[in-house]
């Protein structure tokens, strides 16, 4: 897998999120040869939705809009190992959010850079693409 957008990223490329990705960013998924989401990002932007901080279409489910984002940008949904979890628990403290921590673990399982702009994943072992 050549990139692994994590859940803003996605958002960003989908127009829901505030902040946009960089033209060089946009052209590095353009030219990658494999892009994955993670599965814990369904459960995230789930969440965001269930509480009201995610401007999904009312008429779209959470689920429906991963399906269509997916399918839109031609992503592999990348599975959580049971490993994944014990891995993110185990990085330094830089990133308290749980779901940039598994993304993060799964990205260094694959030996795959992140996209995001989330500069907090500047601080692990991970090749990140902003």
């Amino acid at each position: 897998m050549d990139l692994i957008l994590d859940t803003c990223a996605l958002l960003s490329l989908a127009g829901l999120a505030q902040r946009k990705l960089s033209r060089a960013t946009l052209n590095s998924i353009r030219e990658a040869h494999g892009l994955g989401v993670s599965a814990c990002s369904l459960f995230e932007i789930s969440l965001k939705y269930k509480r009201g901080n995610l401007p999904i279409d009312p008429f779209k489910s959470p689920r429906s809009f991963w399906e269509e984002a997916i399918e839109t940008y031609s992503c592999d949904v990348v599975p959580v190992e049971a490993l994944d979890f014990s891995n993110a628990v185990e990085l330094p403290d830089h990133h308290a959010d749980p779901f940039d921590r598994i993304i993060i673990a799964q990205a260094q399982r694959l030996k795959s850079p992140v996209v995001t702009y989330d500069r907090l994943f500047v601080g692990y072992d991970v090749a990140v693409v902003s």
